[in-house]
């Protein structure tokens, strides 16, 4: 691995993991709020068409997009650029490790998110579904935070041998 792809792909894993964090934030701040207010049939309606719509492709390449590039990036660094113990080294390791965890935790979410094809409005499931979901949103978001921080710091503090 070249300095130069260690740096596309530290890149790309942050603007990625930063698409993603801010659309999790988005969620967080915004949408979860606003959905309460609205209800979960309201939730359930706009969550099928955007979520189970569109959100079926973007959703997935942002996340695994930024979590590949982040685990090559730990690998390339590991075998083939920066001793393992400095600061920057640690932070792609974290930047890896806690991008996959939020893939983790979206197989919690996943589920719940993929359970409203079946359509069924019974307001007390709906908001069960819709608890369920914003709970593991907000843990997932708080690991994809994590990870993407860490990019971020990583490929600010490239050093200077490396650059």
């Amino acid at each position: 691995m070249t300095l130069s792809m260690l740096r596309t792909l530290l890149f790309v894993a942050a603007v990625a993991n930063g698409i993603l964090v801010g659309g999790g934030i988005d969620r967080a701040l915004i949408g979860f709020p606003a959905w309460r207010a609205a209800g979960p049939q309201a939730w359930a309606t706009f969550s099928r068409r955007a979520d189970l719509g569109n959100g079926r492709v973007w959703y997935p390449l942002w996340a695994f997009a930024g979590m590949l590039c982040s685990v090559a990036a730990a690998v390339g660094v590991t075998y083939w650029i920066a001793p393992p113990s400095s600061a920057f080294t640690i932070a792609i390791y974290a930047g890896a490790l806690f991008t996959i965890g939020g893939l983790l935790l979206t197989l919690k979410a996943a589920p719940i998110m993929l359970g409203l094809r079946a359509n069924n409005n019974d307001t007390a499931v709906l908001q069960h579904a819709f608890e369920g979901f914003s709970y593991w949103s907000y843990w997932r978001l708080a690991s994809q935070f994590i990870g993407w921080i860490a990019t971020l710091y990583a490929l600010m503090t490239l050093p200077a041998g490396l650059r």
